[in-house]
């Protein structure tokens, strides 16, 4: 038999016997009659199992399962490894839900890191069955600390404070209601209306978990035309009502004792008081008409508004259509809130230093080495600070955790030089100097910034020296002339130290200048190559066809033999180097035939004209009084030959006389000649 089934229960008195009258109708006795659901007794079986968890020492982990079947009931068993021997879990410590399908565990201490549990499902028609095994992960806790470093100036103090949780409070609720009321909600105005209130006395760390807003808004006729949202002291908005729940509800008649909760889970679109008294959802519309024009929705998250309690809170309204109107009459919010109780430690200091380490923010009394949430801390060296968590709270205890605390000491006596001369095109260093920081403190950090209009403004360079002590510029312009450089320097957290200005003065390169009265020569004609430099040269160097050259004065004399290409270079006196134009020295072309020393004593040189355009060889015969050829050369002349080749004849020994010399082009038979004296 199954389904619904009617079925009587009927008392029976001892004395009296069985009585059949229905309920109320006699003095005696009783007939109860029940209708039952007979259902088919089902066998079952786990449809979840339980999953591995991984949490860190302190934290809780929940394991839950599911099963088919007739009624199934559910505990749970542990056992310390996966070889152990499984035992009952009873509720109490750190267990919970033992005998339900969610097994809790809470505030787990690392000796449960490895454990394995399962739950055993019964029932009616279900023997025990066991669940698979899940695995439960218990990672030591890590010691943080709030700064993990620090950066001060030598003389300040430095809070240090453990950020683990070790536990927290119950929730509790403090009520504020504003006194900024009423304000009238101006009728299809963007702008709308808002009122304020303050939130303050909260203890100190109070972390806020849940809001909620209480307003009414009397008297308005039309509740779906209006908006309502809610900012808190870190600026975000969240929209609480966005024309109840965008249906644009209406007829109404205004909203009384309306609640819009983070815990809230009905839409105000789903109220059953006309007028939408009780607790809801936030709408969390995210438009730009769900707030008003001058405080824009800035989150859609309950969390975002959750930063620092204490502050001013803004309850904005605005009546985006026309037709009626309804005035904010009163408005309250409740703030939810735990008080977290932080981890505790004994504070060491590496180098150790006595009167470094305080409990209190005036650095007035010492720490002498209890477990504390908070030291204050004013190192004279760059000091590390060790900790770990340890706690009669929290049954974890961590590794220690390590904060550097660098110490700086102010920057003295920051300077660079007046002035620094460069010539355009070249480089300069400036380098800047200060009293010594030593090793044990924070070493200076260097900024260099360049002004361009007398030191109105200033601006910080990116070179890769310009973080340095000494600035290097690699290259110039005249642009530059004036430009003004300083550095700025701290140590630490210590206050930016400021140098006074270097003054950048470029210095332009000297023109040189080179000039001949003739740059055309013949054999036996010199002329004076003249340079001239502006500014005044210091030293002069000078090149013939690019090769360096003998000479320190701005004159060279160039004969026959010197013809080519000039240049000098000049060093003036700001020590700027330029290179004068390119003077070019040539031949002058000629018929003539050159014959000198003449008369001599034997050796002399004969020279004729080449233009160089073809080769040519050159037969030279020197001949007596008497006709006969005494002595006789070839010389072959090419492209690259001189104009006026040298070329040497020696009679030494001969008699002493006049000599006809014959210059022969072998080639064209072209002959020149002209006598020569031998005395």
């Amino acid at each position: 038999l199954t389904g619904p089934t009617r079925m009587r229960v009927r008392m029976h008195d001892a004395s009296l016997g069985a009585n059949a009258t229905p309920c109320g109708n006699s003095t005696y006795g009783q007939v109860e009659d029940y209708t039952v659901n007979i259902q088919p007794c089902v066998q079952g079986s786990f449809t979840t199992q339980p999953a591995s968890t991984t949490i860190t020492c302190g934290g809780n982990a929940t394991f839950t399962v599911a099963a088919s079947g007739s009624v199934p009931t559910f505990t749970w068993q542990y056992r310390t490894s996966a070889t152990g021997i499984w035992q009952e879990l009873a509720n109490g410590g750190i267990v919970s839900g033992a005998t339900t399908a969610t097994l809790t565990l809470t505030n787990v201490p690392t000796t449960w890191n490895g454990y394995e549990v399962r739950s055993i499902v019964r029932g009616p028609c279900i023997g025990a069955t066991p669940s698979t095994a899940a695995t439960l992960t218990v990672n030591p806790i890590q010691t943080i600390v709030s700064p993990s470093s620090a950066s001060i100036c030598r003389g300040d103090l430095q809070r240090l404070t453990i950020t683990n949780f070790a536990s927290t409070s119950a929730p509790m609720t403090s009520t504020f209601t504003s006194t900024d009321v009423p304000k009238a909600i101006p009728d299809a105005n963007a702008a709308g209306v808002s009122s304020n209130l303050t939130v303050s006395g909260l203890p100190a760390g109070a972390t806020i978990t849940g809001l909620a807003v209480k307003f009414t808004i009397a008297n308005h006729t039309w509740p779906g035309d209006v908006a309502v949202a809610l900012r808190t002291p870190n600026g975000q908005v969240l929209n609480l009502d966005y024309y109840i729940s965008g249906t644009g509800f209406g007829p109404g008649n205004g909203m009384v004792n309306t609640i819009i909760s983070s815990a809230g889970t009905v839409a105000l679109s789903a109220s059953a008081s006309p007028t939408f008294t009780g607790t809801f959802r936030a709408d969390r519309a995210g438009a730009a008409d769900a707030s008003t024009t001058g405080m824009p929705v800035t989150t859609t998250s309950w969390a975002s508004l959750y930063g620092a309690a204490a502050g001013t809170y803004t309850l904005a309204c605005r009546d985006s259509y026309g037709g009626d109107i309804g005035t904010l009459t009163a408005w309250s919010v409740d703030v939810t809130y735990v008080i977290p109780s932080y981890g505790e430690g004994v504070w060491t200091a590496t180098p150790a230093a006595s009167g470094t380490m305080f409990l209190d923010a005036a650095g007035l009394v010492p720490y002498n080495g209890t477990r504390e949430d908070t030291i204050y801390v004013r190192p004279t060296v760059n000091t590390v600070y060790s900790v770990f968590f340890n706690s009669t709270i929290s049954p974890c205890t961590s590794a220690p955790a390590q904060v550097p605390v660098s110490v700086g000491l102010p920057i003295a006596n920051l300077s660079v030089p007046a002035t620094v001369a460069t010539c355009v095109g070249n480089g300069f260093t400036i380098t800047a100097t200060h009293d010594a920081i030593p090793s044990t403190n924070t070493t200076p950090i260097y900024q260099w910034q360049s002004s361009t209009d007398g030191g109105v403004t200033w601006v910080s360079l990116t070179s890769p020296s310009a973080t340095t002590p000494t600035l290097t510029v690699a290259s110039t312009t005249q642009s530059m002339n004036g430009t003004r450089y300083r550095i700025l320097s701290r140590s630490g957290s210590c206050a930016i130290a400021v140098s006074g200005n270097t003054t950048l003065v470029v210095n332009a390169l000297p023109v040189v200048t080179l000039a001949a009265p003739t740059v055309s020569l013949t054999p036996g004609r010199t002329t004076t190559i003249t340079g001239t430099s502006s500014p005044a040269a210091a030293t002069w160097t000078w090149s013939l066809n690019g090769n360096t050259i003998g000479g320190t004065s701005n004159t060279q004399t160039v004969n026959i033999d010197g013809l080519g290409n000039y240049a000098a270079t000049v060093r003036d006196v700001n020590g700027c180097v330029n290179t004068s134009n390119v003077l070019a020295i040539g031949a002058e072309a000629s018929d003539k035939l050159w014959i000198y020393p003449n008369p001599t004593s034997g050796a002399f040189q004969i020279r004729y004209y080449h233009a160089g355009d073809m080769n040519e060889k050159r037969i030279i015969s020197v001949y007596n009084a008497a006709g006969q050829l005494v002595t006789t050369k070839t010389f072959n002349l090419t492209y690259t030959s001189a104009p006026y080749l040298r070329m040497d004849v020696d009679l030494s020994g001969a008699a002493r006389g006049t000599y006809v010399v014959k210059v022969a082009h072998e080639y064209s038979g072209k002959i020149v000649s002209g006598l020569v004296l031998v005395q």
